[in-house]
C-alpha cells in the first residue's frame, strides 16, 4: 500500500474515532444517538424527540466539532477506498477502473448532503417540519448503502484472483 494511502488510512480512522467519541460521549440524548449514526433512518417522532432532548450545548457541539468532523469524514473514506479501489484494480480496463474507484465519491456526496440537512434539523429544533426530518432520513439510509455498495467493490477490487498480480 502506497504511502499516502496508509496516511489516508490513520487519518480516516482518527476522525471515525472522535466522531464516535462525540457521539457516544457527548450527543447521546434522550436515549437516543446522532442521526448520522442510524443506518435504518429514523421517523419523525424519534427525531422530534432526540431534538427535544439535546441541551443547547450538545446543539453547539453537534452544529460545531462535530459537524467539523463529520465533513472531512465523508472526504477521508471516500479517498482511502478511492485509492484502495484504483490501487487494486490495476490491469482492469481503465473506464471500468475510473468507475470502480468513483464509486466511493456517491457516498461523500450523499454524506455531505446529509450533513446539511441534519444541520438543519438542529438549527430549526423539534418542530422542524415533518418533510425535513424524512428527507435527511431517506440521505441518512441512502449513503449507507451508498458506503456499503463502495466497500463491497474494494473487497472485490482486493480479492479478485488478478489483484494478486497487479495490485500494490
Amino acid at each position: 500500500m502506497i504511502l499516502a494511502l496508509r496516511v489516508l488510512v490513520v487519518l480516516t480512522v482518527a476522525v471515525f474515532a472522535a466522531l464516535l467519541v462525540l457521539s457516544y460521549g457527548f450527543l447521546s440524548a434522550g436515549g437516543q444517538t446522532v442521526f448520522d449514526d442510524r443506518i435504518a433512518g429514523y421517523g419523525v417522532g424519534a427525531a422530534r424527540a432526540y431534538l427535544a432532548a439535546l441541551s443547547d450545548a450538545q446543539t453547539s457541539l453537534y452544529l460545531g466539532l462535530f459537524r467539523v468532523l463529520d465533513t472531512f469524514l465523508p472526504v477521508l473514506v471516500a479517498l482511502t477506498l478511492g485509492g484502495f479501489t484504483w490501487s487494486q484494480t490495476v490491469g482492469t480496463a481503465r473506464a471500468l477502473r475510473l468507475l470502480i474507484a468513483l464509486g466511493p465519491a456517491v457516498y461523500m456526496m450523499l454524506d455531505l448532503r446529509e450533513n446539511a440537512l441534519v444541520a438543519h434539523l438542529l438549527e430549526v429544533g423539534p418542530q422542524v417540519p415533518a418533510e425535513a426530518i424524512l428527507h435527511a432520513s431517506a440521505h441518512t439510509v441512502s449513503k449507507f448503502i451508498a458506503l456499503m455498495l463502495a466497500v463491497l467493490l474494494a473487497v472485490w477490487a482486493w480479492r479478485r484472483p488478478s489483484a494478486a498480480v497487479g495490485g500494490v
